[in-house]
């Protein structure tokens, strides 16, 4: 990396523009982008706002919506004029969006010694992906599809293997923007992060975590997102001493029956 090149990452890292998030950017820096983009990632589709001209697209996806799945839509502009196109179908989610600018990140000093990360290898590992999921109450993803995605250079799954006995402990997704539709920001993001709440194996999540932001940043990637529940505090709190930061990006969602509590104001008494 450049003196120039570390210069313009430190400027945007510190104090990015307002205008950044809340002006359409110019054309120059959308020429080349993939349009309308929606991953099929399994568990519900996720759609890169940015990549869509106009919010009746967005809102026709939403529409398609499979029963039992749950798209997401993030990096959306003007994602309250989108709700108010369709309020009975859409919701803002209850959740924060934090970054890490990977030429902030620091190697650790240690490895843990009790499991091993590494790329998910096939269906097996899929199955035992899965199970976790269950366990975390997460949407299942199909076996298939995980296979497939991971055959892209697009998605990275990788699994925490447990040393002893070769069984999966826990999963994280990665995604990769430049790959999925030519970012000009070159970011990337990661998903599903679940740890087997049966295992007692420490730092599991944190290095699953730390495996993902290695990988894009041996990519040349600039930052690392992430979609968490405002009221995961340890979650939050873990990807704070990671060196993420809250950005004012939010997510949308389709009001279902999966979904219905972050909508209704949560559980009733």
């Amino acid at each position: 990396m450049t003196q120039r090149t570390l210069v313009r990452h430190l400027k945007r890292s510190f104090s990015t523009p307002l205008s950044e998030w809340v002006e359409e950017p110019p054309p120059v820096k959308t020429r080349g982008i993939k349009r309308n983009v929606a991953l099929p990632c399994g568990w519900g589709r996720l759609i890169f706002g940015q990549t869509f001209d106009d919010h009746d697209r967005i809102i026709d996806i939403f529409s398609s919506e499979p029963a039992g799945r749950r798209d997401l839509a993030i990096y959306i502009k003007n994602h309250h004029v989108l709700l108010a196109k369709a309020p009975d179908l859409l919701f803002v989610d209850p959740s924060h969006t934090y970054r890490l600018w990977l030429h902030h990140y620091r190697m650790p000093r240690k490895r843990p010694s009790s499991f091993r990360i590494r790329l998910l290898r096939g269906e097996e590992d899929a199955e035992q992906v899965n199970a976790i999921y269950r366990k975390c109450g997460l949407i299942e993803s199909p076996v298939s599809t995980i296979v497939k995605n991971q055959k892209t250079h697009t998605f990275s799954y990788f699994v925490a293997e447990d040393s002893a006995d070769g069984q999966i402990i826990g999963t994280i997704t990665g995604i990769d923007h430049k790959e999925a539709f030519n970012d000009p920001e070159n970011g990337a993001s990661f998903w599903c992060l679940a740890v087997d709440p049966d295992r007692r194996a420490r730092g599991v999540g944190r290095a699953l975590v730390r495996c993902v932001a290695e990988h894009y940043l041996a990519k040349g990637r600039e930052y690392l997102d992430l979609s968490v529940l405002h009221d995961n505090h340890k979650a939050i709190r873990l990807y704070r001493s990671l060196g993420f930061r809250r950005v004012p990006v939010f997510t949308v969602k389709r009001k279902n029956e999966i979904n219905r509590i972050f909508y209704t104001g949560g559980p009733k008494p």
